[in-house]
């Protein structure tokens, strides 16, 4: 079963950097009948430098994904536990609690006629609540020291650290009773608030998990042992009103009533015990119960693979073309890390109106990304994307005719044969680069009428136009900028040589690349651009990415070192 990625209070901070690429909206209900599937298309790299933009803002990037955690509210909720309690199943931990309990009973039954007790059955029920979370640091950190400590040798160990100034919970009211012996009525409180926490000892919490990638193309999740300093954290609480049965002792038709104000005054007398007694329940709870509870949820969450699907716009595409867009999809295929946070996607591009379609297998995956022009120290975040993935785009959009022509501002049409493909080329000598510019070739198969008598009314030739990959004055995404015609690239079958030219193939063909030559001769000094755009790079976790640099290598991966440092949060 695929699982879609959605939001989640809970498990949004887990899957960060997965939930990144919507520079599209993700279509929640995609019918795709085939995917054609490219291994490792897009990868991923939050360096260390990276990382530390999470160090405090991950409050902030949640808040972007539509996630708010400074408040929260919570509706009423109640918990029946599945089988009764024995408090003989407490005598290690509290002894002296369950030897007077068994005294208090036992008291009760021989002394009053027709008492008894079952075995106990709680029921704990919590009203309408809220939180008010002041944070000084909420923030996801990578832990390789803890990956090697656990000996793990794949996926990742990520932790979330949270440090709150104060926490303020309110709630309706915290009631309880026993299923099983309903005549003891209920306990509790109404109007309750509870705040911990403060400016000299802020509550902190260290929730850290292992993920990894698995043969299902989905996520295993880990949530390991949270580390907290509920021990040492202020707690204070406050209520309206106390819960409890009425209890009267009869003598002689006279009752006397359970004095509640009493009551009242030993709770507040015991309160630093009774906190005590707190802060080490939810110490216990968060060191051992919330992890196994976590683990738990994700199970539920994490079931089948993390796909993404969004809507692509066809390069090509005319304003009065209503047929649907392209699908495009990305899965988890692999997540670790060493020394960075390197995550790898598989990717594919469908058309639903022309599902058969298949990738062209000389247009595919070349070799792995080389990610190693700049030193980690000097970006934040790289993102790589293999010509097979841009390849496929131009297949799709060439087999919806999109690409017939390529009409250049000078008039010139050039009518295309097969899809154009695009691939790795070294800078042309002397050509001056920006740091968000690089060079690519794009293989054109064109037809043409010559005119000439060498050659036959229409002939179809092959060669690499060479062109310069940049930013758009917007930066809103990537463009080429044609450069040059590489003449040595022509390909050009005999079959289209008259019997003249049959006489002199090889200054036929001189002839055709000197043509060449002479029509990309303004390139360089006129802006001349293929109409459409990539869109590069995309806004990752709501956050707009600067380009430091970008660069082909010779794999044919197009790779983006970004930083968004600078940038920050994407109002």
């Amino acid at each position: 079963m695929v699982r879609r990625l959605q939001t989640s209070r809970m498990l949004i901070p887990l899957l960060l950097s997965l939930h990144g690429f919507t520079a599209l909206a993700a279509d929640l209900s995609p019918q795709i009948a085939n995917k054609h599937l490219l291994p490792k298309a897009v990868q991923v790299q939050v360096t260390q430098r990276g990382m530390k933009y999470f160090d405090n803002r991950l409050s902030d990037l949640l808040g972007n994904l539509g996630v708010k955690l400074d408040e929260g509210y919570f509706p009423a909720m109640s918990y029946t536990f599945e089988k009764p309690i024995n408090p003989d199943d407490f005598k290690d931990s509290n002894p002296e609690m369950v030897k007077m309990y068994a005294q208090v009973r036992d008291l009760l039954t021989q002394w009053l006629v027709g008492f008894s007790m079952d075995e106990h059955r709680p029921t704990i029920e919590i009203g309408e609540s809220g939180y008010i979370a002041n944070f000084s640091r909420f923030g996801l950190v990578t832990d390789e020291a803890l990956m090697k400590a656990l000996g793990k040798r794949d996926g990742a160990v990520l932790a979330i650290e949270l440090e709150v100034k104060k926490l303020s919970i309110a709630t309706h009211s915290v009631k309880a009773w026993d299923m099983n012996n309903e005549f003891l009525g209920q306990v509790g409180l109404e109007d309750v608030s509870i705040t911990a926490g403060d400016d000299t000892t802020p509550l902190k919490i260290r929730l850290p998990f292992y993920i990894r990638s698995n043969a299902n193309g989905g996520l295993d999740f880990e949530a390991l042992e949270i580390d907290n300093n509920l021990s040492e954290t202020p707690i204070a609480y406050q209520y309206k009103k106390l819960i409890v049965p009425q209890i009267a002792v009869e003598i002689n038709g006279k009752k006397f009533q359970l004095n509640t104000a009493q009551l009242d005054a030993m709770l507040m007398e015991q309160a630093p015990v009774i906190l005590q007694k707190v802060r080490e329940s939810l110490g216990d709870f968060a060191r051992k119960q919330l992890p196994e509870l976590l683990n738990q949820k994700a199970k539920e969450f994490l079931s089948g693979s993390l796909e993404q699907v969004q809507d692509m716009v066809p390069p090509g595409t005319e304003e009065y073309d209503r047929r649907p867009n392209f699908k495009w999809g990305l899965k988890l295929q692999n997540i670790n890390l060493k020394k960075s946070l390197n995550i790898e996607l598989t990717a594919y591009v469908e058309d639903p109106i022309n599902p058969q379609s298949r990738p062209v297998a000389s247009n595919g995956p070349r070799g792995l990304p080389q990610v190693n022009l700049l030193p980690q120290e000097n970006y934040d975040l790289a993102l790589t994307l293999d010509r097979a993935l841009i390849n496929r785009v131009l297949q799709l959009s060439y087999e919806r005719k999109n690409f017939e022509t390529i009409r250049q501002s000078n008039g010139t049409v050039l009518k295309l044969k097969a899809a154009p493909t695009i691939d790795y080329v070294k800078t042309p000598a002397g050509a001056v680069l920006k740091p968000q510019e690089a060079f690519v070739k794009l293989h054109v198969s064109v037809e043409n009428e010559p005119g000439h008598i060498a050659l036959k009314d229409k002939i179809v030739i092959d060669f690499d136009i060479i062109a310069k990959l940049r930013q758009l004055s917007d930066k809103s995404g990537m463009q080429l900028q044609l450069h040059s015609i590489d003449v040595d690239s022509l390909v050009m079958d005999n079959k289209y040589l008259s019997l003249v030219g049959k006489l002199m193939p090889g200054k036929v063909r001189e002839g055709v690349k000197e043509r060449l030559r002479e029509q990309s001769a303004g390139w360089k000094t006129v802006d001349e651009v293929i109409p459409g755009s990539l869109p590069l790079p995309p806004v990752i976790l709501g956050i707009k990415l600067d380009i430091n640099r970008v660069a082909v290598d010779p794999n044919g991966h197009i790779v983006m070192y970004l930083d968004y440092a600078k940038t920050g949060a994407k109002k």
